[in-house]
């Protein structure tokens, strides 16, 4: 049976404020998304960093795409300004981290090809404050605890929060890139559709094992796209214009109150989309979906051989 697509305003979505003891002001919003994968979890977050916020140096046991909605994303001597987008790969260490001004984006965090299972803002939050029930503290993106013999424990505040679930102690994948690779969208050209008349991409990249890429797409006015079965997942943002699918008007943009996001699953059949006025998505794709849920069932094949 074919998987179903979702689609939401984000002004329908609720805020709020996250945090895993990191400095400054995280306003997120957090949308629906079922891999349709047991085991696999993915987050896709609209969020609002305060200036302030701050992280030290650091790396993850996830991959992680970020783009740029409006100011400035700051790391080391990096910097993401509007409409960029960022690929952050696991193992690859970054920061530290300090924005010296406000900064809304879009980020989407998921397992990496070393499936290392990835771990969602909720558990890690509510390690977090199990952690701090049982003594410890949470300051400047460090977590430290003073164990009854003395001793003090110092360390990365996402390392111990991911500690307290798992109960192993974490271990990072060989980076297979040597920092994070920033994209800049606006020094790329639109490429028509060779199918769809008046759609056009920029492929930005593609990376890692399972291909996972970004692109940005675009309609022009009176453009449409027909129903059509998508064979690998993608995560799509409509950061401008707007487009008419299911029966209704969905709006872009790129603020907590205005924009559309859209994910289709691997496999799934998508509904007619056009645009009366034109529209552009930031797109994630992620073949990874089809690749993991086909390993699965070669592998339920070989033990019932």
């Amino acid at each position: 049976m074919p998987h179903k697509a979702t689609i939401v305003a984000i002004a329908d979505v609720a805020a709020e404020e996250q945090s895993i003891g990191r400095e400054g002001k995280i306003i997120a919003k957090t949308f629906p998304l079922n891999t349709d994968l047991k085991g696999v979890e993915m987050d896709y977050t609209w969020i609002s960093h305060s200036s302030g916020y701050g992280t030290p140096r650091h790396k993850h046991t996830f991959d992680q795409f970020r783009y740029t909605l409006s100011g400035i994303r700051q790391q080391d001597d990096l910097e993401m300004r509007e409409g960029e987008c960022g690929y952050f790969g696991e193992g690859v260490s970054y920061g530290p981290q300090l924005q010296e001004e406000p900064s809304i984006g879009l980020i989407l965090q998921f397992q990496g090809p070393s499936g290392i299972p990835y771990l969602t803002h909720t558990a890690l939050d509510a390690a977090r404050q199990r952690l701090i029930a049982e003594g410890g503290t949470f300051a400047k993106g460090i977590y430290t605890k003073v164990k009854p013999d003395g001793t003090k424990i110092n360390m990365d505040s996402h390392a111990a929060c991911f500690e307290a679930i798992t109960g192993e102690k974490i271990r990072f994948p060989k980076a297979r890139y040597d920092r994070p690779v920033i994209m800049r969208p606006q020094h790329c050209k639109w490429v028509p559709d060779r199918k769809h008349h008046g759609v056009e991409h920029k492929h930005l990249g593609t990376f890692g094992e399972y291909r996972s890429g970004v692109r940005m797409t675009r309609l022009l006015p009176g453009a449409t796209i027909p129903a059509e079965l998508h064979e690998d997942a993608e995560v799509c943002y409509l950061v401008e214009g707007s487009i008419q699918y299911a029966g209704r008007t969905w709006e872009g943009g790129k603020t907590q109150d205005k924009g559309t996001y859209l994910y289709i699953p691997h496999g799934s059949r998508v509904e007619t989309l056009s645009s009366e006025t034109g529209g552009t998505f930031f797109i994630i794709s992620l073949p990874m979906m089809a690749e993991l849920e086909a390993e699965r069932r070669r592998s339920d094949s070989l033990q019932t051989a």
